[in-house]
């Protein structure tokens, strides 16, 4: 059964977040179902995990500069 983890900085996502997450979950669960999940009797995505990794602006960084702390 495939697992997706996905790092999800929430901090950038404007609007809805329960609906963005809801939406890439099926997306991803999708992609995957369609490329990776193969001879299984069922729905392929009923096989599919996926586990958001929820990261504010605070606790990531690149090039040494925390997110929150970058111009939009």
């Amino acid at each position: 059964m495939p697992l997706a983890h996905i790092h999800f900085m929430y901090d950038l996502v404007e609007g809805d977040l329960q609906e963005a997450k809801r939406k890439l979950a099926d997306e991803v669960a999708d992609s995957i179902a369609r490329n990776v999940v193969h001879h299984h009797q069922g729905s392929p995505k009923d096989l599919v995990t996926v586990v958001f990794h929820d990261i504010g602006a605070d606790d990531w960084a690149v090039g040494g500069t925390l997110f929150s702390d970058r111009n939009p």
